[in-house]
């Protein structure tokens, strides 16, 4: 009996079964203290990385220094600062968020990317030696990785484009004629108060979208379709109202004309381009005159714009000008404003001008005629510099880097073909420089190129911002150089048009002397017509709106 009931007790059997897992409930406790430490431990390191980008970013020239003094402010050791990396954060939703962030140089960063390293202590899971299959013992850290972008706020709003060119109704119309697709006659009343007016980008956009019927949207979605005329002139009127008559007027001109404005190729707006029109418009000023966005319209409206010039120059020297000229389209990829951030670049449109000038001279009792053709290149305004202080407005600096485009020149003819066939470069061939009836004909023909210019730090102080003081760049009598060369390498030709006619001496010695005066006179013509259009040859004209700096904040 006394083994029997042996067998069936069972006291002390909890206490076997304890003593037996005490080992496995011990291991279990350690690794969940160390593992609520090791958590703990990463969401401290995770915000002193999130403090050393802000700081980072906030001083992004000295970028490495202010991320390690934060991290042993925060009680890190700098050496726990991996990697401090700058580069460009775009706030795009439709960028996937890993992609978001792009390492770049520091010169064109606008945010920084810092990552942080630190061994976290593991005070029970080591002490148990725990051996796998393979022999690797239980680590005595964990390494704990974090990261954190950080970008700046900070964006301008500029343009490149023209200044305020003197009135001369003749060019003026003729561009605004071209533009809107009908015949012009602005006066200098006119003109003057689209040269003077400012528009809200923000605001035309808005009235774009009203004009087009859009419901919601955002201002980067607005802006990248192609728009009437029409439309385009209605919405700058509501933009503007005080130029409602002259808009008027613009839209009666071009009315039963299709001309278009492909806005994507004329207004950038940067990291504003997700902001939804509904919401309040950012605080950045961004502006353009009303005649600087007719001459962008002009640039950006799909084909060549082909324009008729029949001048009266009303400059000594020169007897009457006949030509055309077109505007092609800014570089792919580029506009003609924008609203945006570090490394941004605009373009002027390529530009073609053919004038037959006729001079105030004459040889053998006959007019002198200079056929000029030219071509200018794009005109680039990079985006290089931005410095403010978000206590002080007025200490507000911005800084452009401009490069005229290239320019070439012949003394030529060329056709209405020539002119709008922006797939290949003319070359004209030789032109008639003086013509004496049944007698003989002089022609001649010259080529000359100027540009390779290395791009021109343009500054903008606070006051310069606020006024959107256009600035010309431009090498010295960059154009003048240009005559002045075509003229001295001019090839000329005397050409009989009758047998046995007697020809005058020295036709093509007269013709040379009469043309070196008349380099001057040209010259300023030629800046005349290409400013009011917008463009320029050997020069580019750039200003500064806005500038927005707010302080550095996490980004995702």
């Amino acid at each position: 009996m006394h083994r029997k009931s042996l067998r069936r007790d069972r006291r002390g059997t909890v206490a076997v079964l304890f003593a037996s897992s005490a080992v496995v409930l011990l291991c279990m406790a350690g690794v969940a203290i160390d593992g609520g430490n090791v958590y703990t431990a990463h969401r401290a390191l995770q915000g002193a990385t999130d403090l050393a980008a802000i700081a980072a970013a906030s001083n992004i020239n000295d970028a490495t220094a202010a991320a390690d003094a934060t991290a042993e402010s925060n009680g890190y050791k700098a050496a726990e600062v991996t990697a401090v990396t700058p580069g460009i954060f775009t706030p795009d939703p439709s960028i996937p968020p890993s992609q978001r962030f792009q390492p770049s140089s520091l010169q064109l960063a606008n945010a920084v990317q810092v990552t942080m390293v630190h061994q976290q202590p593991l005070f029970f899971s080591p002490a148990f030696r725990l051996q796998d299959g393979r022999g690797a013992q239980v680590p005595d850290t964990a390494t704990l990785t974090t990261q954190a972008i950080a970008s700046l706020n900070r964006s301008v709003s500029f343009g490149i484009g023209s200044g305020v060119a003197s009135f001369n109704g003749g060019i003026v119309n003729a561009l605004l004629g071209a533009t809107v697709g009908g015949q012009v006659s602005l006066d200098l009343a006119d003109y003057e108060s689209l040269a003077s007016t400012q528009v809200n980008l923000f605001g035309l956009t808005n009235a774009i979208a009203m004009q087009l019927g859009q419901v919601g949207g955002t201002y980067g979605q607005t802006v990248n379709q192609t728009i009437s005329t029409a439309q385009f002139l209605a919405a700058l009127a509501q933009a503007a109202p005080s130029l409602g008559p002259i808009m008027q007027e613009l839209q009666n001109a071009g009315s039963g004309q299709a001309g278009t404005v492909d806005l994507s190729r004329m207004i950038e707006f940067g990291p504003y381009s997700p902001q939804a029109l509904s919401e309040p418009q950012p605080q950045i000023t961004a502006t353009a005159t009303a005649l600087q966005l007719l001459q962008a319209a002009a640039q950006v409206g799909g084909e060549p714009h082909l324009i008729n010039l029949n001048l009266n120059a009303n400059i000594p020297g020169i007897a009457g000008v006949t030509g055309m000229m077109t505007i092609g389209e800014p570089a792919q990829g580029t506009t003609v404003l924008a609203v945006d951030q570090m490394g941004t670049s605009l373009h002027t449109a390529q530009v073609r001008l053919f004038l037959d000038v006729t001079l105030g001279s004459n040889v053998a009792g006959a007019a002198v005629h200079l056929p000029l053709y030219l071509e200018a290149g794009y005109g680039t305004a990079s985006l290089s510099s931005l410095s403010c202080n978000v206590l002080d407005a007025t200490a507000t600096q911005a800084g452009l880097n401009v490069t005229p485009g290239l320019l070439n020149g012949w003394v030529g003819s060329v056709t209405q073909a020539d002119m709008t066939n922006y797939t290949q470069e003319p070359v004209p061939g030789a032109a008639t420089l003086l013509t004496l009836p049944l007698i003989a004909t002089v022609t001649g023909r010259a080529n000359a190129t100027v540009g390779d210019i290395d791009p021109v730090p343009v500054g903008y102080s606070y006051s310069d911002i606020q006024s959107a003081t256009v600035k010309t760049t431009s090498t010295t009598d960059y154009v003048g150089s240009l005559l002045t060369s075509l003229v001295g390498n001019l090839q000329m030709k005397v050409n009989v048009l009758g047998v046995g006619v007697l020809i005058p001496p020295g036709l093509t010695s007269g013709v040379s002397a009469a043309l070196q005066p008349a380099v001057a006179p040209v010259d300023e013509l030629i800046s005349t017509i290409l400013q009011t259009a917008g463009v320029g040859l050997g020069n580019a004209s750039t200003w500064v709106s806005g500038a927005h700096c707010g302080p550095a904040s996490l980004s995702g």
